[in-house]
């Protein structure tokens, strides 16, 4: 065989760099779905969170709820032992006291259910984050897929 004539069946230096340059770009997109998958492990993460920040301002009005009840009792107490008399000094102390750490505990559930709300604020921000750069991924990839098989294809 001649040193100088090449085999027709062998492919050409263009076509094995289109080649090549089609295999990083299918590992490149391998990559990407590597990364969706991180993508949609935080979107279930953010929809678990979003489930506990429920949950968790529910506990926070229901505790309203209680100190607010608490305060009422501690006043029903106190109006029932003025009208006891000086017997029952010690119970409007109790009552006054029950009163103090009930009010105490509104403002702390009040303070707890602004954080919790602020913190729903930013969670529904990061999820519907995290919702669009996965869609967006999604399209990337398959943006990339399709160029790579039409590259492939045109080697072909």
């Amino acid at each position: 065989m001649d040193p100088n004539t090449q085999d027709s069946s062998a492919p050409s230096a263009g076509t094995i760099d289109l080649l090549r340059k089609a295999e990083e770009l299918a590992q490149e997109a391998a990559g990407l779905k590597t990364l969706a998958v991180a993508f949609e492990r935080w979107h279930q993460d953010m929809i678990d969170t979003m489930a506990q920040n429920r949950d968790m301002s529910a506990n926070g009005e229901d505790l309203i709820s209680i100190a607010q009840q608490l305060i009422m009792v501690s006043l029903n107490a106190a109006i029932e032992a003025a009208h006891a008399g000086d017997s029952t000094r010690g119970f409007v102390v109790i009552a006054a006291e029950v009163k103090s750490l009930a009010k105490r505990a509104q403002a702390l559930s009040r303070d707890i259910s602004k954080n919790i709300d602020k913190g729903n604020l930013t969670s529904t921000a990061t999820f519907q984050d995290i919702q669009a750069g996965g869609k967006m991924m999604m399209a990337a990839i398959s943006t990339l897929e399709f160029k790579v098989k039409q590259l492939r294809q045109g080697i072909e």
